[in-house]
């Protein structure tokens, strides 16, 4: 899904607010492609520690999506006048992978995806509209409120959490990280950068970053062969094809949407941890899916803002 010239003035050719079914279906998708990640985790290596898993994950994605920016003939030098913003965002991943498995240790699984999931899409309707000066409308907000209830309701089911209040915060610092580096990812697809560059630069140099963490926890089973088969999907599909398609999105899509859409996440992990973990949530739990399931049909059908701007001359008075 690579731009184009013609790609970056089209879908803001029109004025105003309007829908876009497609993007809100290939974000959505994202989404419940990442909710895959710990029925294979669980499946493919239960040895794995989460922080050694996360780094491998990023590891393989940002060379990934290097590979495809290669392959669809992008060159470094487009990086030009956007590196320092990029940076910013590289840290904003690395920041909520690190902040997001330490709230798992510190306070358990549910408690950590609901605060980070959950405060995500709001630090996001924050920062577009401080930022872009566009108020969320109040179909988005209804969606995101509805889906965060839903997610609150599926990990209630789950064993329960530990409240720790170092793992909340470091939870919503994730949630914070990952608004962040949608937004910034988002502003520079706006200055004209293509999607996958812009995923790739981001992600590979977090990668970087966030490489110490192999050294923490089991790795041993990297050398097995459903260790390898992990870490490629985990690395192709759940970093490459999903955030291609999140980058895709951010081009038609306002960040807060994107970010509530990608609440498919832990419905897809609750449904998967009963299908195939024989994990069943519950009926608190299979409530709390059908809940976010109406709010995502309801931020899918919202109006939003198109986010690509038509002139072009922005391009060198909003960078760097």
């Amino acid at each position: 899904m690579s731009d184009t010239p013609h790609d970056a003035v089209g879908p803001a050719a029109s004025a105003g607010t309007t829908t876009n079914p497609v993007a809100a279906g290939v974000v959505l998708f994202a989404g419940i492609l990442c909710g895959t990640t710990g029925a294979a985790l669980a499946r493919l290596a239960p040895s794995a520690s989460p922080l050694s898993a996360g780094a491998v994950r990023l590891l393989v994605g940002g060379l990934t999506l290097s590979a495809v920016t290669v392959a669809t003939g992008h060159k470094l030098s487009e990086l030009r006048g956007h590196r320092r913003w990029l940076a910013a965002g590289a840290v904003a991943v690395a920041l909520y992978q690190l902040c997001f498995f330490t709230g798992t240790t510190r306070t358990g699984v549910a408690l950590a995806t609901v605060v980070a999931l959950g405060s995500a899409p709001v630090f996001s309707g924050l920062l577009h509209w401080f930022i872009d000066h566009q108020r969320p409308t109040g179909r988005w907000a209804v969606g995101t409120l509805l889906a965060m209830v839903g997610v609150a309701l599926i990990t209630s089911s789950q064993p329960s959490a530990r409240t720790d209040i170092v793992g909340v915060c470091a939870a919503l610092t994730a949630g914070l990280g990952w608004a962040i580096y949608a937004m910034i990812g988002q502003q520079r697809i706006r200055q004209g950068l293509d999607s996958t560059v812009c995923m790739a630069s981001m992600f590979t140099a977090a990668a970087a970053l966030s490489a110490p963490l192999l050294g923490v926890g089991n790795t041993g089973w990297l050398t097995t062969g459903s260790g390898i088969a992990l870490a490629l999907y985990l690395g192709v599909v759940t970093v490459g094809i999903v955030y291609t398609f999140i980058g895709w999105g951010l081009q038609r899509l306002a960040a807060p949407t994107v970010l509530t859409l990608t609440l498919a996440e832990p419905m897809t992990a609750s449904i998967l941890a009963a299908l195939v973990l024989n994990q069943a949530p519950g009926a608190v739990g299979w409530i709390g899916t059908v809940v976010v399931l109406v709010a995502l049909l309801i931020t899918a059908t919202a109006r939003t803002t198109p986010t690509l701007t038509t002139d072009r001359t922005r391009d060198t008075n909003c960078r760097d």
